[in-house]
């Protein structure tokens, strides 16, 4: 008969303190964004991982700029004004969102950082996860799934788009071709 009080008590009283837990957080978790504001609680959704550029990256991508003709200046790793503009007229010509910054489409398209690219994938899903938590506990089981969704959408992407930049990067540079260069028909 104790036994049975006690579970009625704990299911009773259960309620009351997982409401008295719950407060309105006014920050989204890290690594994500609010996508939609609600009057006790939000909706997040992950925020992309940045790709860390380094000296050598930059480099690689001013060398690949000048070579395609888009003066970006010597290539010394920084990311002065000449350079950013050399990427912003090269992004306006591919058809990219014009940033003036080495982001992962742009990186790409140069077939440069295919291992920083890839790099950015197991973040992605984790914000995606965290996203999707935060979404469940505040009762928005939808946007949880979009938030799972985007996050490894965006890691598919990065691995898809730092694969393709990894192979052509590589064969260009064993046969020694420039990017506008095409491969030779097979000999009959």
């Amino acid at each position: 008969m104790k036994l049975y009080l006690a579970i009625a008590f704990l299911v009773l009283t259960m309620p009351c303190v997982t409401a008295g837990g719950q407060t309105k957080s006014d920050q989204a978790p890290s690594g994500t964004v609010i996508d939609k504001e609600h009057p006790n609680n939000s909706e997040v959704q992950p925020a992309p991982e940045k790709i860390q550029l380094t000296p050598e990256l930059i480099r690689s991508a001013q060398g690949r700029l000048n070579q395609e003709g888009y003066k970006s200046g010597t290539p010394d790793g920084k990311m002065g004004p000449v350079t950013r503009e050399a990427i912003g007229k090269y992004q306006q010509d591919k058809g990219l969102k014009v940033t003036g910054t080495l982001d992962e489409s742009t990186l790409s398209h140069l077939n440069v950082g295919a291992g920083k690219v890839m790099a950015t994938a197991p973040a992605d899903i984790g914000h995606g996860a965290k996203a999707a938590g935060h979404n469940v506990k505040e009762g928005h089981p939808i946007a949880a799934g979009e938030a799972l969704g985007k996050g490894v959408g965006r890691a598919g992407k990065a691995v898809g788009e730092g694969t393709k930049s990894a192979v052509v990067g590589t064969e260009q540079k064993a046969v020694g071709k420039k990017p506008d260069e095409t491969t030779p028909p097979p000999p009959k």
